[in-house]
């Protein structure tokens, strides 16, 4: 492993000054090309990277809808021109009516009861009117365009609708996703009239119609035809986001900061201490160790997540940092390179390709956006409402039929894996790098192959992004991405009784990253992962 270091793990402060620049260069990234020009309109119309982002993540509900939309969640990293950083958590929760006895597990991966009430729509508002400068008819109008003139589908689309195409036929959602009922055709202009009408409504009267107004009616009643759980009450009880303070820890003398509890940061933070731990004890600089160490890591950090959950309360106050002591990576690390018996890895939890959407935004006066959103699975629930033209989430498969802190349950706060982040050099505090990912519990080591490559291996935005990535299960099979797969790798891993299974360049279930790197002359750099339909833009 090249130049990893031990993490410093001291108590940081979120708040303390920044050495600044000029005046920074403008960027967007994100998942769909129309949702990047969504962006940048709003930023050369003179809004700010609140702004931006918003309009972007309003676009990608219509043209990325497999992965995200106005029945999903939303949450926010938001670095300001005064180099306070904030958590903007748009998780979304259980209906009231939600049990063991109302939902069968079978429901709880698709269908009317997989659902949580659906905070999007409230969260982008919510940011948006607080931080943003422009109108919400200003910051919306770029995806009612797209809804109304609609995109061309793309290969990586028609090849989603056609994974899911049976289950999209069985519901209304055919209708709306599916082109006489068969997935529709690479370059087919796909418009979506319905959405187009209910993003006009939202424009018009705001956000209050999709949880107290007519909105809110045609969903309940919606669900109580489908034999869904969601009611009035439901989305009248959805409030705004809380605002709340990253997680946090230091990494060779840099400061990383994401989403704490139910999202993925704190796995993110907890797998970069044990990296540095297993470099610690490996003097080996190869690329094989590297990938074996992330391999192991993103393995571990999940293991212990489902043997030691955390709610946010359990996290420490003063730093942030719950579960991220030295002594405790330490721990892990050396569990996870002592000789393991095939029983002692023998439970493989399942993982399903997984989408989601995420976006990086900065603008001239240094504001920087890290947003990530999703509707859980490819397509959510695969059960839509016909007449407002937006799919539901299926976020309830991710909590636990059995005793823990998000167990299901009235109310109960999904798992995610979501896990939007910032990188601050180290003596200065500038950002260096904002990023996240796709990819269910690929985020996690996705976006730990981009932030090591660029910290550890020096590597440029572009390149880290696109190399090829490794994923532990929790169990013993790991993914390996062509080219990474070299026989001294597969070596590694089989004398480790783990199971290699190699998976083709550039491959859809290993997550997507996208990122921003932010130079200390104020000029930006951007990627948009190849393994998805990406677009970066810089502004000159």
């Amino acid at each position: 492993m090249r130049a990893m270091l031990m993490p410093n793990l001291e108590r940081v402060e979120l708040d303390g000054p920044a050495a600044s620049v000029g005046q920074r260069q403008e960027a967007v990234v994100t998942a769909f090309p129309n949702a990047t020009e969504a962006g940048v309109e709003i930023l050369r119309a003179g809004g700010n990277a609140i702004d931006a982002a918003v309009a972007a993540a309003w676009a990608l509900c219509v043209c990325e809808p497999s992965a995200s939309g106005l029945g999903g969640q939303t949450v926010l990293l938001v670095r300001f021109a005064d180099d306070r950083i904030r958590i903007i958590d748009g998780h979304s929760r259980a209906p009231a009516a939600a049990s063991l006895d109302t939902i069968k597990a079978g429901q709880q991966r698709r269908g009317y009861r997989s659902c949580t009430i659906p905070s999007t729509p409230a969260t982008l508002d919510w940011a948006h009117r607080k931080y943003g400068v422009l109108s919400r008819e200003t910051v919306m109008a770029p995806a009612i365009r797209i809804a109304e003139e609609g995109y061309p589908i793309t290969p990586l689309q028609h090849r989603q609708a056609r994974w899911v195409a049976d289950d999209l036929r069985a519901s209304p959602a055919g209708e709306l996703f599916l082109q006489d009922g068969l997935p529709p055709e690479i370059g087919h202009m796909f418009r979506q009239p319905e959405l187009a009408g209910t993003l006009r409504r939202l424009a018009d009267f705001g956000t209050e119609d999709f949880y107290h107004g007519g909105i809110a009616r045609q969903i309940a009643a919606d669900m109580r035809a489908a034999g869904g759980l969601i009611t009035e009450e439901d989305l009248a009880s959805c409030g705004p986001p809380a605002q709340v303070e990253p997680v946090s820890t230091s990494y060779r003398g840099h400061r990383i900061l994401s989403i704490p509890p139910p999202s993925g940061g704190l796995q993110l933070l907890f797998a970069l201490n044990i990296i540095a731990q297993i470099s610690a004890t490996n003097s080996e600089s190869s690329d094989d160790s590297w990938h074996e160490a992330i391999a192991l890591a993103s393995s571990a950090v999940f293991r212990e997540r489902e043997l030691r959950p955390l709610l946010p309360d359990d996290l420490i106050p003063q730093s942030r940092q719950g579960r991220l002591s030295e002594d405790y990576a330490r721990q892990v690390a050396d569990s996870i390179l002592a000789p393991q018996s095939t029983k002692e890895l023998a439970t493989d939890s399942a993982e399903e390709p997984g989408d989601t959407t995420h976006l990086s935004v900065c603008d001239r006066d240094g504001i920087i956006v890290v947003l990530t959103q999703s509707i859980q699975s490819v397509f959510g629930a695969k059960v839509a409402h016909r007449d407002l033209g937006f799919l539901y989430n299926n976020y309830l498969c991710t909590c636990p039929r059995l005793s823990h802190p998000y167990e299901l349950g009235p109310g109960c706060r999904p798992r995610s894996n979501m896990a939007p982040t910032l990188v601050l050099q180290g003596a200065t505090g500038r950002p260096l790098l904002a990023l996240g990912a796709a990819g269910s519990r690929r985020i996690i080591s996705a976006i730990l192959h981009v932030l090591s490559g660029v910290i550890d291996l020096g590597l440029d935005i572009t390149d880290a992004v696109a190399a090829p990535r490794v994923h532990g299960l929790v169990g013993r099979k790991v993914w390996i991405e062509r080219p990474a797969a070299s026989n001294a790798l597969l070596a590694r891993l089989r004398a480790r009784n783990r199971i290699p299974i190699v998976k083709s360049r550039l491959n859809f279930a290993m997550g997507s990253v996208n990122a921003l790197q932010l130079m200390t002359d104020g000029s930006a750099k951007g990627a948009a992962d190849p393994r998805r339909d990406g677009l970066v833009e810089v502004l000159s």
